[in-house]
């Protein structure tokens, strides 16, 4: 395999996320910006610029729409193809934004000291005459599904958008319905706090990342590990490839690393991924 590096944030590197085709990647920095590449051959396309360091970013399924939480000022929406920034919405103390399967809603999670308010936000875009982009953005509802004191950090849609998968900062995992806005399941994978938590294009399983340097792969129907891989450093994302055919298998990426701080005090063979 042939790395290829790309410098193209003057700050860290805080996202980065493939299209639902994955002809397109994007990465979003701690500088404010989000840029947009081809994925073969990498090329770059244009940057999108919010205010404040971006703390996450969702890609519609149809491409078109981005939004972007950023640390100032809430979440930006931008047209991909034209890069015109079509809303700003409010809010503060950002975790994650996530658009749901048909992009109609996303999840939004947002920590205020002690308590976490996770809402849904139900969304429309609309196009001018003769013109195939989209011009305009607009929020219809906002549902507030949980507000607690569990601080959740990580979250991921579940199969049809019936449910909410959330990771707390305590390495919890609890399933909510859409519905009532019940916790229906609950289970304690992790030690430390959750970093990511993604879906197989098919929703058979479910992969978890953790500070606890631990990543599990969950059988989607009941929750139940699979398998686990122990990295011996902290994770901080982790994904499952879409690329399955009759003749390949199921294969995972995790990525994360030691902050430079805790080098000296943790045992010397740990290094970053």
């Amino acid at each position: 395999m042939r790395p290829i590096i790309i410098s193209c944030h003057t700050r860290p590197v805080s996202v980065v996320r493939f299209n639902r085709d994955g002809d397109l990647f994007f990465t979003g920095s701690l500088d404010g910006l989000v840029t947009v590449f081809w994925t073969d051959p990498v090329e770059r396309l244009g940057t999108y610029k919010s205010e404040g360091a971006v703390r996450s970013l969702s890609v519609s399924e149809d491409s078109q729409l981005i939004i972007i939480a950023s640390a100032i000022n809430g979440i930006f929406v931008f047209n991909v193809e034209t890069g015109a920034l079509l809303s700003i919405l409010p809010a503060f103390q950002i975790k994650q934004v996530e658009f749901s399967s048909g992009s109609q809603s996303f999840f939004l999670i947002h920590n205020f000291s002690k308590k976490c308010i996770v809402d849904i936000l139900q969304t429309s875009v609309h196009k001018k005459p003769n013109l195939d982009a989209y011009d305009q953005f607009e929020q219809h509802d906002k549902k507030t599904l949980i507000s607690s004191e569990t601080l959740y950090t990580k979250g991921a849609w579940g199969y049809l958008n019936k449910t909410l998968i959330l990771g707390s900062n305590k390495g919890f995992i609890d399933v909510f319905s859409l519905d009532t806005s019940e916790k229906i399941n609950s289970l304690h994978p992790h030690t430390e706090a959750i970093t990511d938590i993604r879906f197989s294009v098919d929703f058979s399983l479910m992969v978890t990342a953790s500070r606890d340097s631990y990543c599990n792969i969950y059988d989607s129907s009941d929750f139940k590990v699979v398998r686990v891989y122990n990295a011996q450093r902290p994770l901080n994302s982790a994904t499952i490839s879409p690329l399955i055919t009759s003749d390949t298998k199921y294969h995972a990426v995790i990525g994360g690393g030691q902050e430079t701080r805790d080098v000296t005090v943790t045992k010397a063979d740990v290094r970053d991924i």
